[in-house]
């Protein structure tokens, strides 16, 4: 036996050892430290259940949690009252932040979170909604400065910044879905109500004078529910606008038209049986479409008035229908409602729509990006 078989011969033993070292070696270099600094609400992962939350804190929340399910790292730290860690990923109070470090940083929609004294090789600026009241000639330098990188939910976040932001490195987060919504097989062929959860100055009052107009004389027995804390009759305003929605549905007891207290994720969940529709009469847009996607994961199609942003989670005609008109919008409706095999044809639509992801290939995306680019390196 020649030397240099003996050689491989006893190295050959120690080649499951040299390939768990590598494995593992690739592993740990994989595997990376992310911390979320948010400045809005005290929420956690338990909040989704517990409370019913915004757009922005379900998009954090299962974002972070499907991150720590990859073995990440996670740190979150926002307005939460005591530290604890809930399903793998430690909730931290803001307010006892002074120093930390990590690989990648994501602050939440204000920018001088990132004032923060935190050590990290990737910072990203999460914008959910438009920023208006920080866009000017001194974000911009900070934001080269400090090589931040954009991390947006929606274009029209991004298309709203100004031409110079041309040259920012951006990352888009598409929104992801929970899977309780897409693995839902429920069917409610046997209700006729609709809901709604835009925000009262968002077009409520166009669709409650639809529904008293066009809507509840042809269809009695059909009832609006509206998802309003504002909206509650134990609620007082200043607002004059939600204060004269208020006394149009005190004046129109009867017409089918119920406010509701808005309902925490798995609450909502078991109620979505009851719906044949969604409709979103918002013109906004600035309009968070996380619930649409939701709707149409579990079945539920949405009618929804034409803007710019609507067209990136609904099909026209197949998912549900995008309107111009208040008379289109209440033809839809009626449609809908009366045609149990229109209904049934769209509500499958809906589940087969390629804009509903759910959030492990959300991450598994993000991870994708952030490997392969460069940003400002």
């Amino acid at each position: 036996m020649s030397l240099v078989t003996r050689f491989w011969k006893k190295l050959s033993r120690f080649f499951p050892l040299i390939l768990i070292i590598l494995v593992l070696k690739f592993i740990i270099s994989y595997l990376v430290r992310i911390i979320f600094i948010d400045n809005s609400i005290n929420f956690t992962a338990s909040s989704l259940n517990l409370k019913a939350l915004d757009s922005l804190q379900k998009i954090l929340i299962n974002f972070s949690l499907e991150l720590a399910r990859n073995n990440h790292e996670i740190i979150f730290y926002n307005k939460i009252e005591k530290d604890k860690k809930e399903e793998g990923v430690s909730w931290k109070q803001i307010k006892n932040l002074k120093s930390d470090s990590s690989d990648i940083l994501i602050a939440v929609q204000d920018i001088d979170l990132l004032e923060y004294k935190i050590k990290s090789k990737i910072k990203f600026l999460l914008l959910h909604y438009k920023i208006d009241n920080q866009i000017n000639k001194d974000t911009l330098i900070k934001i080269f400065k400090q090589k931040i990188c954009l991390l947006y939910t929606n274009n029209y976040v991004v298309n709203a910044l100004p031409k110079n932001y041309q040259y920012v490195p951006k990352v888009h987060l598409k929104i992801g879905v929970d899977k309780s919504f897409i693995e839902s097989r429920n069917v409610g062929l046997n209700n006729s109500n609709v809901f709604v959860t835009t925000h009262p100055l968002k077009g409520i009052d166009w669709l409650v004078e639809l529904w008293l107009e066009l809507i509840h004389h042809k269809l009695p027995w059909v009832e609006l529910h509206i998802y309003s804390k504002l909206l509650g009759s134990n609620i007082s305003t200043n607002n004059l606008k939600i204060r004269n929605i208020k006394l149009t549905l005190e004046l129109n007891k009867g017409t089918g038209i119920c406010v509701k207290e808005p309902l925490p994720q798995e609450k909502f969940i078991s109620q979505l049986t009851q719906y044949k529709l969604h409709l979103c009469p918002s013109l906004d847009n600035d309009i968070q479409y996380l619930s649409i996607l939701e709707s149409q994961a579990f079945g539920v199609p949405v009618i929804a008035r034409e803007t710019a942003t609507i067209y990136d989670c609904i099909y026209h005609n197949e998912t549900g229908y995008i309107v111009k008109d208040k008379k289109t919008f209440a033809k839809r409706i009626i449609q809908v409602l009366s045609d149990n095999k229109l209904f049934l044809t769209l509500r499958n639509n809906s589940k087969l729509n390629n804009y509903i992801i759910p959030w492990e290939d959300v991450v598994k995306n993000f991870e994708r990006k952030v490997s392969e680019s460069t940003f400002y390196r």
